[in-house]
C-alpha cells in the first residue's frame, strides 16, 4: 500500500524565515510584531510551535513578501 501524505503548514519554517529577515534588518522581535500588526504573544506562540490564527499567519507571510505555499510541506498521515 502506498504511503499517504498530507499538506501541512510548517510553523517552524515561518519562524525561521521571520528570524532571518529580522536579523537582516536589525530589528527586535517587538519591532517585527509591531510592523506586522500582531501581538508579541503571537510571535512567542509561533516560536513554541503553537497554532496561529489565519489572519496573523497571513500578515507574517505578507511581511516577508512570500506566499503561504512557501511554508507548506508534505507530511505523512
Amino acid at each position: 500500500m502506498a504511503k499517504r501524505e498530507m499538506r501541512r503548514f510548517n510553523a517552524a519554517l515561518l519562524y525561521n524565515a521571520l528570524d532571518e529577515e529580522r536579523r537582516r534588518r536589525g530589528l527586535s522581535w517587538s519591532a517585527v510584531s509591531h510592523e506586522i500588526g500582531v501581538a508579541a504573544s503571537t510571535m512567542q506562540r509561533l516560536n513554541r510551535g503553537g497554532r496561529l490564527e489565519v489572519d496573523g499567519m497571513l500578515a507574517m507571510v505578507s511581511w516577508l513578501g512570500r506566499t503561504v505555499e512557501d511554508f507548506v510541506q508534505d507530511s505523512p498521515i
